[in-house]
């Protein structure tokens, strides 16, 4: 028992002599990290580019952290040669032929050099409406491709450096009137270890950008176009009242950018209004690109059959002018059966047609026994007698 005792003694010493030592190595790592920024800012070499500020949320400005590493960040904005001025993006209104020379900012706020790889590509827009840009290695065709660098794209940004770069936009004289979008993007490689395992690592690009708006001189054909209108009515378990899920495609088939406000009705049998909303935002949408949109209705009776008609109607995007086209029509429908109400009907009808065909039965029963009735109850004829061989 003495020997237990002492065991447990020296056990409890050594878990607490082991929380002490735990909490001073948490202490000291803890000092450790919070001077280590301090240590490798101080040490940051300096460079002749610019010192860039801390990132923030200002207009024009897109930032990004990276993945691999805590302390790498960097940022890309519009620029000119004494440093960035506030624009939302490049924006641009040239004749075909005629070229700008623009700068834009590379800003890299973490405390290590960045090695950047700068260039243009053209715009995307994905089926929900963001602005977008093709995976790296796809060629650009349009404005992307009409953007030029210095050197080879590649620039080296010491840490909380920013550097100017200069470009220049030529538009090629068979270029087409019109809206044109795209943008210049800073990407680093970095590797990243593989997710299946072992010791192989992957190289991931990631990428910062800003917009390239231009705007080529010629005939404006501003045109939304409305499509693929699908109807679906989800009404469960109740008889009188169910979900309406709508959704509509969006085409820009003109030259300009256009977003819009959208306006859906919903009807049922001889035009028994269900439903209506406006006002709905439409984004921007870029030449040649769709969106989706979505619109729910709560609480509809199912009517037989569900008619939704959409409308669009275009507004313009920044000073394009008032000359949006005409407004988007389409339409879609679907079957919304009442199968509970059918279902009580049919049962009502069926105890109709029951209660008809059992009453005809009893009529007919009843005529039958007032017939044989009659006949019993009828007296033999009083002049009739014996005949001849009765006598």
């Amino acid at each position: 028992m003495l020997i237990g005792q002492t065991c447990a003694e020296v056990g409890v010493r050594v878990f607490k002599s082991s929380r002490l030592i735990l909490s001073a190595l948490v202490a000291l790592s803890t000092l450790l990290a919070s001077q280590a920024p301090a240590a490798a800012a101080a040490a940051a070499p300096s460079g002749s580019s610019t010192p860039a500020p801390a990132p923030s949320k200002a207009a024009g400005a897109s930032a990004a952290p990276s993945a691999g590493s805590a302390d790498v960040s960097w940022g890309v904005e519009p620029s000119t040669k004494e440093g960035p001025n506030g624009r939302d993006n490049l924006s641009y209104e040239l004749k075909p032929g005629e070229s700008v020379t623009d700068y834009v900012g590379v800003s890299n706020f973490g405390s290590e050099p960045l090695k950047m790889h700068v260039y243009a590509m053209d715009a995307l827009m994905t089926e929900d409406g963001a602005f977008t840009l093709p995976p790296a290695g796809v060629e650009p065709t349009d404005v992307g491709s009409w953007v030029g660098l210095t050197g080879d794209g590649t620039y080296t940004i010491n840490p909380g450096e920013r550097l100017d770069i200069p470009f220049r936009l030529a538009v090629p004289s068979t270029a087409s009137p019109g809206d044109h979008a795209g943008g210049i993007v800073a990407s680093l490689s970095e590797p990243v270890k593989s997710t299946t395992g072992g010791a192989q690592q992957v190289a991931v690009d990631r990428r910062v950008g800003v917009r390239i708006y231009l705007q080529v001189a010629g005939d404006r054909a501003p045109r939304l176009e409305v499509g693929d209108v699908q109807v679906g009515y989800q009404g469960g378990w109740n008889p009188v009242s169910g979900a309406t899920e709508i959704s509509y495609t969006v085409r820009n088939t003109g030259n300009v950018r256009l977003s819009g406000t959208a306006a859906v009705d919903l009807s049922g049998v001889a035009g028994w209004s269900l439903g209506h909303t406006t006002g709905r935002q439409v984004p921007e949408i870029l030449p040649g690109s769709a969106i989706r949109m979505h619109e729910t209705f709560d609480g509809v009776f199912p009517a037989f059959k569900l008619n939704a008609a959409v409308t669009v109607d275009p507004v313009s995007v920044g000073d394009a002018g008032d000359d949006v086209g005409a407004p988007a029509l389409a339409s879609g429908s679907t079957w919304a059966w009442p199968y509970l109400i059918l279902a009580a009907v049919l049962v009502v009808l069926l105890v109709i047609l029951l209660l008809w065909w059992r009453g005809r039965r009893w009529r007919k029963q009843a005529k039958a026994m007032v017939t044989a009735a009659s006949a019993a109850a009828t007296p033999v004829g009083a002049g009739a007698g014996p005949t001849a061989a009765d006598r």
